[in-house]
């Protein structure tokens, strides 16, 4: 797998774990079970690749792979206290897991060097890198 390849999967992957949330906020508890267990999943895939990045690349990129993995780390943590907690609980604990989510597409696209898709456009009302 090359860099773009690695790069490509990485932000797929987080993309997909923030779709998988944003899906999970919007169910019933009984629901959202088995929607944390699979974004919990794909969180351990992201970060076995940002791990395998990290490796791989230089000083700078390693420092923001190591936070990208910190991100994931804090979200695998608050998707098992979700997974935990009664419906009402679960309501407040998935809100800040799709917070968390959001924060790892962040820290991932910017550990791989990329804007993540439909970034806020900045002061000059243009998109970043636009």
């Amino acid at each position: 797998m090359n860099f773009n390849e690695t790069i490509e999967r990485a932000l797929a992957q987080a993309r997909e774990l923030q779709r998988t949330v944003g899906d999970a906020v919007g169910k019933a508890h009984e629901h959202m079970q088995p929607l944390i267990k699979e974004s919990v999943k794909q969180a351990q895939e992201l970060q076995t690749t940002l791990t395998k990045h990290a490796s791989e690349t230089g000083q700078i990129a390693q420092e923001q792979s190591q936070n990208a993995l910190a991100q994931v780390q804090d979200y695998i943590k608050l998707a098992s206290k979700t997974a935990a907690e009664s419906a009402e609980q679960a309501r407040s604990a998935a809100q800040q897991l799709a917070e968390q989510s959001r924060k790892v597409v962040e820290a991932a696209t910017a550990a791989l060097g990329k804007k993540p898709d439909g970034a806020d456009p900045g002061p000059t009302g243009k998109k970043p890198g636009a």
